[in-house]
């Protein structure tokens, strides 16, 4: 009954939605990194957030390539778009972060990879803005948030614009499309409606990639007391590409594909009632469901144990409802509580092959109930201080988290600030339930984070921040060859610092630049951690001479970091660059064009081992509105 339960009680929420009055201010249904409505603190809260222009101008297929070269973001991207793309913040594992999609936790704990997240499920050109937050977020977010999350905003209805369309053509051979539509609806409410497909293919099958999106959104008009809103999102694809840790294009012995094919679904639905001007109320559920199916034609003994082949099918449901109170208590304190309830079933079925086929299925089903609070205080104009704490209860594990955010306006041009914070996730279903290696007695894995910054506005046309953090992770869900299961005794801890400048150099010339250090101690010195770079950074030029045209350039840079690979082990990859270029021209107020090259000077680096760079890669967009 989950199955069909948790669609139809959306349904039903949508269809109750249009009878309450229209909203107030449609902003407050998404409240990012707190639950504390239109607090001042917000803007200080650690994050960053990049909007619609910035992911236009890098005219990418790819979040992962919008993201890099970001502070304290590290990308795992093997091989061509067929190959899983990971993103991992400060030092911690991918399925330390948490992903957002429009409010839907999309981590699903059934694959192999604890609940990692593939960026290539998502089209960048029906994404409205991505909102990266650093620390741990649990207080927020409950299970997985440890290090970060990364919250995804995708196209909906704007004002005055109808609808767009804009086809890209890349040099590899690769086409992608979107449109999207907008409407009134009997001028109760705005209803936006968007698609996108994307073909990756050419002759090396690495490079296999396809992708087809829908996105709805329905939400009621900002005039009143009580709003809602209602949203869907469809993403299904396929690719193909050398397996991981097999060594790629230049090592892999077997040279057959794995293939995976996927299908995710999502649905969301909001009431805000405001019910005076200290008091309200939100209520949000939530539906999602991701299945995964996986042929692996395994990977030959090299210098470590070779992988049989595995085909797999993994199936994932997820239901979320909450209820969030915010009082304002006086002028200077603001006050939020709620509880949240989620209801997560899923499981794998898939066949091993020993020499011949051994089936190693498992099922699991788990609720989570959860209690959570903030207070926001403004003592002066000078001192904002944001506490949060939360308690997730399952049948067998619980957690406590914390939070505390201060900032203090030491001058008008300086702002310090302190983010304290824990975070956990719960384990994995691979990791609890598989028939070979499951552990059922594994505990929640823990992170303790504090950052400090200094954020200067000394120049008058630039923005300076410096950061320093350090993420202790524990109880880390470890591999024990001799027992031959999952079991929790590995602790990571990374230390770094993070300096951005933002500077306008003429009204048309625009830089920014970031720096990052991160340092890893394992605890055990024969315990080497993958594809952490030590130093990295970005350079980012706008320049727009007049109105109608505009170029963009970021030039990356990568320390060289250790990684593995079953033919090779653990080895030290180099360093490397990647300089991206892009090119805007706005014929007229409908229609633009724009030329982007990646990887101009055709950097020939691997970020896997093994697996090839795909090279120089030059896209042509043209959209037009309508």
């Amino acid at each position: 009954m989950k199955t069909n339960l948790s669609p139809l009680l959306l349904a039903c929420f949508a269809c109750y939605a249009p009878n309450y009055a229209l909203a107030q201010d449609v902003e407050n249904m998404t409240i990012e990194g707190t639950h504390i409505e239109k607090n001042s603190l917000m803007g200080a809260i650690p994050s960053i957030t990049i909007n619609k222009d910035a992911i236009d101008a890098l005219a990418t297929n790819s979040i992962a390539d919008v993201l890099r070269g970001e502070a304290g973001i590290d990308i795992s991207q093997q091989g061509g778009a067929g190959g899983l793309t990971f993103l991992s913040i400060r030092g911690g594992d991918p399925n330390f972060v948490v992903i957002l999609i429009d409010g839907v936790k999309v981590n699903d704990p059934t694959n192999s990879r604890g609940g990692a997240f593939d960026l290539a499920s998502i089209d960048p050109a029906l994404v409205e803005s991505i909102q990266v937050f650093y620390g741990g977020f649990s207080s927020v977010y409950g299970t997985d948030a440890l290090s970060g999350v990364v919250s995804i905003k995708t196209k909906g209805y704007q004002t005055g614009e109808i609808g767009q369309a804009s086809l890209t053509v890349s040099a590899d051979q690769s086409i992608g499309a979107s449109v999207k539509l907008a409407m009134s609806v009997s001028d109760i409410a705005e209803l936006s409606v968007s698609a996108s497909v994307q073909d990756g293919d050419d002759s090396t099958f690495s490079d296999d990639f396809k992708r087809k999106q829908l996105i709805t959104s329905i939400q009621s008009y900002a005039n009143s007391n009580t709003q809602w809103q209602v949203g869907g999102f469809y993403s299904e694809g396929e690719s193909a590409s050398f397996p991981e840790d097999s060594g790629g294009d230049r090592l892999a012995v077997i040279r057959s594909p794995e293939t995976r094919e996927y299908t995710q679904n999502n649905i969301k639905g909001d009431i805000q009632q405001k019910v005076n001007n200290k008091f309200s109320l939100n209520f949000s559920a939530a539906w999602s469901q991701r299945e995964e199916d996986i042929s692996n034609p395994g990977i030959a003994t090299g210098i470590l144990d070779g992988v049989p082949a595995i085909d797999s099918n993994s199936d994932y449901e997820r239901f979320d409802i909450s209820a969030v109170g915010n009082y304002k208590a006086s002028e200077l304190i603001d006050l939020a509580l709620g509880v949240a309830w989620s209801d997560e079933e899923g499981g794998m079925q898939s066949v091993i092959d020993f020499g011949e086929p051994v089936p190693a299925d498992y099922n699991l089903d788990r609720q989570t109930s959860a209690v959570f609070a903030e207070m926001a205080v403004n003592p002066s104009d000078e001192l904002n201080i944001l506490l949060g704490a939360r308690h997730d209860k399952t049948d067998k594990l619980q957690a406590n988290t914390h939070k505390l955010i201060v900032n203090y306006q030491l001058t008008p041009a300086i702002l310090l600030s302190t983010h304290i914070s824990q975070g956990f996730k719960l384990p994995s279903f691979f990791a609890l339930a598989h028939p070979f290696v499951g552990n059922s007695d594994l505990k929640p894995e823990e992170s303790e984070n504090i950052e400090v910054s200094i954020q200067s506005n000394v120049f008058t046309n630039g923005v300076f921040r410096l950061s320093a953090y350090q993420n202790t992770y524990s109880n880390l869900v470890d591999f024990d060859p001799i027992a031959f299961t999952n079991v929790n005794r590995a602790k990571v801890r990374a230390k770094g610092m993070e300096a951005k400048l933002t500077f306008s150099i003429t009204e048309e010339l625009n830089f920014s630049t970031q720096i990052t250090h991160t340092k890893i101690n394992t605890f055990e010195p024969d315990v080497t951690l993958r594809r952490r770079p030590e130093w990295k950074g970005s350079i980012t030029l706008t320049y727009k001479p007049v109105e109608q045209f505009s170029l963009m350039s970021r030039f990356v840079v990568n320390d060289g970091y250790y990684d593995s690979s079953i033919p090779s082990g653990m080895v030290e990859l180099e360093s490397f660059n990647q300089l991206d270029v892009s090119a805007r021209w706005t014929v007229n107020d409908k229609t633009s064009i724009r030329l982007n090259m990646q990887n101009t000077f055709n950097s020939d680096h691997e970020e896997g081992v093994g697996f090839e760079n795909p090279g120089r890669q030059a896209s042509l967009n043209i959209s037009r509105k309508f």
